[in-house]
């Protein structure tokens, strides 16, 4: 018999620290990457804190850099991208920016079969290191398997200056990892489901390690050092498990929900947040730690702090199970309806 083992996809580099986008040119060295052609996707803002530097170094570097502003994550944007590589001679895209950016640059390298390098400005959720891009078509957000960087580049530096609501939106969509993996369970025992215990594994340890965290400053260069490479370690979970699986269940769901059902969506782990504390509740777990742990760290634990109503709240839990019917959650499995949901939502204060 041969021998059996297994590929796992993760990223050649991984490089978290301050100041660390000044040793691009070494890095990109270090790992025999001699890329000559390259296409820069970035926001206005985030081109300002980061990109134009980038672009500096490369082109200083003898490297030509074309630079393409990418205003929203839609599959408009995305494909526009798409086209550009297509009709060109890149050797590598470079995304410099928040979940928007990154997004579309995994989502447009990997249709047309080439390398992806992350640099991420914000911390807001895992996207920064994960196989999946969620691209807007319309109103309607979908996750769609990617591949997973060849590169990250995180500066702390510049993590550290970008709004601290994105920040505490990362360590929300962090810990919803604690979420996902129960509801992963739950679909194995329930439907049988194919379970990969190694990414569940990772993505558990990666929540955790933020979890006990006694940290009082989350904006420290020791918190956001944790947070990053915790964020990395969950997306490449999902790259082992070929699913957001070990970090997407009913807490996504509720997200998912509230994007098409809310006038004024708020950022993606904030939500996942809200939807944490929910779900605990379903399964009758601790949620008040978790309501505890977010209000140390100033994480919203109120629909009304995100400027969502109550109606809202109870529609998306409603309304979340269609968002993913294919995916088992504890809200398929106690049947969620009106009734549950505000009980739900008003005992753990939600609403």
């Amino acid at each position: 018999m041969s021998l059996i083992s297994r590929v796992v996809d993760i990223p050649l580099f991984l490089h978290i620290e301050s100041e660390c986008i000044e040793k691009i040119g070494d890095i990109l060295s270090q790992n025999n990457l001699l890329f000559k052609n390259v296409l820069l996707l970035s926001g206005d803002t985030t081109f300002k804190a980061a990109g134009r530097r980038v672009v500096d170094i490369l082109t200083g570097l003898g490297k030509s850099v074309d630079v393409m502003r990418i205003p929203d994550s839609t599959i408009e944007t995305a494909e526009r991208v798409r086209a550009s590589i297509k009709d060109s001679n890149y050797n590598v895209v470079i995304g410099v920016g928040g979940g928007k950016v990154i997004d579309v640059g995994k989502y447009a390298s990997n249709l047309e079969g080439i390398n992806f390098i992350s640099i991420p400005t914000t911390v807001a959720n895992d996207g920064i290191c994960s196989p999946v891009s969620v691209i807007s078509y319309k109103k309607e957000k979908r996750s769609i398997i990617t591949k997973t960087p060849i590169g990250v580049i995180a500066d702390l530096s510049i993590i550290k200056d970008a709004p601290i609501r994105m920040i505490r939106a990362g360590i929300g969509d962090l810990l919803s990892n604690i979420s996902a993996v129960k509801d992963w369970e739950l679909a194995r025992e329930i439907k049988g489901d194919n379970f990969d215990e190694f990414a569940c594994l990772l993505s558990s340890r990666a929540a955790e390690s933020v979890l006990i965290s006694d940290s009082n400053d989350i904006l420290s260069l020791e918190f956001l050092n944790k947070l990053v490479g915790s964020l990395t370690l969950s997306g490449i979970s999902m790259g082992i498990a070929g699913s957001s699986k070990p970090a997407s269940g009913a807490e996504h769901k509720f997200s998912h929900a509230l994007d098409v059902i809310s006038k004024n969506p708020a950022l993606h782990g904030e939500q996942t947040s809200l939807g944490l504390i929910i779900a605990t509740y379903l399964r009758g777990d601790d949620w008040e730690r978790f309501v505890s742990i977010f209000g140390h760290w100033g994480i919203p634990t109120k629909a009304k702090e995100l400027n969502i109503s109550k109606e809202e709240v109870v529609k998306a839990l409603i309304f979340a199970p269609k968002t993913r019917p294919d995916r088992y959650t504890i809200l398929e499995h106690i049947k969620i309806n009106e009734k549950k949901a505000i009980e739900a939502a008003e005992k753990t204060g939600v609403i």
